[in-house]
């Protein structure tokens, strides 16, 4: 009796710890903000697009910046609760976001040595929720 008591209270135990929510974090938060390169002033309240590379966009609508030309972009998460899905595919992504306004130039924006500068190494991984600040970037306006 006291052996199935303990296999009772040891197989509720696994099974509460398997029920308990977990996140990975492929993607940090991202924020900043984003400027004429020729005016140097924000592109205030405009709608476009900010995509992290290797993600798909396709049910992104787009973000639309602050009157101060300031953006959030939150981190690209996968939750699970007993099996960890495969990390593998997500390591060869490069840290990059796509950046596209209407009549701006495309860009690509390598963000990751604002991510080493601000993310200490212990928590550089996909468990940890991490933040950091691009500052100012620049866009092109197009061409006629």
């Amino acid at each position: 009796m006291k052996k199935f008591r303990l296999f009772l209270i040891l197989f509720f135990s696994l099974s509460l710890i398997a029920c308990e929510k977990k996140t990975l974090y492929f993607t940090p938060e991202a924020t900043g903000y984003i400027y004429d390169s020729v005016t140097k002033k924000p592109l205030s309240s405009q709608i476009g697009k900010i995509i992290f590379e290797g993600f798909s966009d396709a049910d992104v609508i787009g973000i639309k910046l602050n009157q101060d030309g300031s953006f959030n972009l939150q981190p690209i998460t996968k939750s699970y609760y007993f099996f960890q899905p495969n990390v593998r595919i997500y390591d060869g992504i490069r840290a990059r976001l796509y950046i596209k306004f209407e009549k701006f130039q495309s860009n690509f924006f390598d963000y990751a040595p604002f991510y080493w500068k601000q993310v200490p190494e212990e928590k550089a991984n996909f468990e940890h929720h991490n933040k950091i600040n691009l500052g100012i970037i620049y866009l092109n306006p197009e061409k006629p």
